[in-house]
């Protein structure tokens, strides 16, 4: 890949993210500076910047005597993002019920119904799903209301989109956003107590992951 002369360190933390989060680069994977440097055509400190970038996302480690490595979960790191999620995602299902305005409520059914119709087609795969399932989270943060929680949010995004891609590797696909029904009907109903239950209802339990990432390893 060559990337142009502008903004050389983001652009490469650009690809580079990308492709940690879609899956194209494994979990635990060493990256070696010079190869790396080499294969994008820029200098090794443009791309030690750009790995230090990513390593404030918490997609990439620094390992003494062992260089870099893409971020790998486990079991302590599922058990700390369940609870976030539990923590920021139920509560702001509740605070969607209650300051969701008519123009939110269109707007996050539109998004619920972009999901549903992805895991309707028959070539959609986990990294697809995931993203749909994680667009749509957001979308509840946001309508939420807090910047705060937004924030939040935002500082473990990359971590929880791997995190969600593991959910879906022995889940059905298509019942994937019908599973988010119930909350998204309890949102636009204004039923914060019935959102913050069925949002805490559909994340998946840390010893189910727990055992997902054993089974994979």
């Amino acid at each position: 890949m060559k990337i142009n002369k502008q903004s050389l360190e983001e652009q490469a933390a650009d690809y580079l993210r990308e492709k940690i989060v879609k899956g194209e680069m494994d979990q635990g994977e060493k990256i070696v500076e010079s190869t790396l440097a080499k294969d994008l055509d820029l200098s090794r400190s443009t791309v030690r910047m750009a790995l230090n970038t990513l390593s404030h996302e918490g997609l990439v480690v620094q390992k003494p005597y062992a260089g870099w490595h893409i971020f790998s979960l486990d079991d302590e790191d599922l058990w700390e993002l369940y609870n976030l999620r539990v923590a920021l995602e139920s509560q702001a299902a509740a605070m969607a019920a209650e300051k969701a305005t008519e123009e939110d409520k269109t707007k996050l059914r539109t998004v619920f119904q972009e999901y549903c119709d992805l895991c309707a087609q028959p070539e959609s795969d986990i990294q697809m799903i995931s993203e749909a399932d994680f667009n749509l989270h957001r979308c509840i943060i946001e309508i939420s209301g807090s910047k705060r929680m937004e924030k939040a949010f935002s500082q473990i995004a990359n971590q929880l989109q791997g995190y969600l891609c593991m959910t879906h590797e022995d889940y059905d696909l298509t019942q994937s956003a019908l599973s988010h029904a119930p909350m998204i009907e309890a949102i636009c109903a204004g039923d914060a107590d019935k959102a913050w239950t069925e949002a805490k209802a559909n994340i998946t339990p840390v010893t189910q992951q727990c055992q997902s990432l054993k089974d994979s390893q």
